[in-house]
């Protein structure tokens, strides 16, 4: 007998309880004898106030998760909103050049982006105050274009001569994002600048995309 107890792993009574759900069902009793010891003290406690402390536990965590998500909700809801007005504003737009003035604006004023620059590598059929020639004859320039891909913004920490290239300014910059424009090709890019980690590598492009798409379609025709 005492050779069969011996034989007896804790792995194999956790087994057989999970295979027998109607143990304490049988013997109840067992449940008043139980003690297991408190997560954090050590001290025993019954297995009664074991599964409330279990359960304020995963209460708390439901609590962050949801919390996290009302946050993601509230800050995509904004995004959203920003996106509705540049899309009016842009639909609103008599002309290309105001159009192009629409996209600085809501850029540094609805969505409050430091530095904004649309630049293009081919000429545009009329010339616009604010839509600037980005000539691919200087070797940063040339790597750019053939880095992006349409449709596919790039977010993060660029070299200071692109820096220079793209806002035509010295002053130091965390963080960039390039919006490529274009339907079959990238005839030009949205430039943004944060002096803050703002456009992190890891950063949900969607929006940033949609955004690409309404202003490649308002101003496709200067190309």
């Amino acid at each position: 007998m005492s050779s069969l107890i011996n034989d007896i792993h804790a792995e194999d009574v956790a087994n057989y309880l999970n295979q027998n759900r109607q143990f304490f069902h049988v013997f109840p009793n067992l449940l008043d004898e139980l003690s297991l010891p408190h997560p954090k003290t050590g001290q025993e406690i019954s297995l009664l106030e074991r599964q409330v402390y279990q359960l304020r536990e995963q209460r708390d965590r439901l609590q962050v998760e949801i919390a996290t998500l009302k946050d993601i909700a509230g800050e995509n809801g904004k995004l959203l909103h920003n996106v509705y007005t540049l899309s009016n504003a842009l639909l609103s737009a008599q002309t290309e050049q105001d159009a192009v003035d629409v996209v600085y604006e809501v850029m540094q004023e609805t969505f409050q982006v430091e530095f904004v620059s649309l630049m293009s590598w081919e000429l545009p059929n009329q010339s616009l105050k604010g839509m600037n020639q980005l000539g691919i004859s200087q070797q940063w320039a040339e790597t750019l274009k053939s880095t992006l891909r349409v449709g596919r913004p790039a977010c993060g920490l660029v070299e200071n001569e692109w820096q220079k290239g793209l806002f035509a300014t010295s002053e130091k910059m965390e963080s960039v994002c390039v919006i490529p424009l274009g339907n079959h090709r990238i005839w030009g890019v949205l430039a943004l600048g944060s002096p803050v980690d703002r456009f992190k590598p890891d950063l949900g492009t969607y929006f940033l995309e949609v955004m690409g798409e309404m202003v490649t379609q308002r101003l496709q025709r200067l190309f």
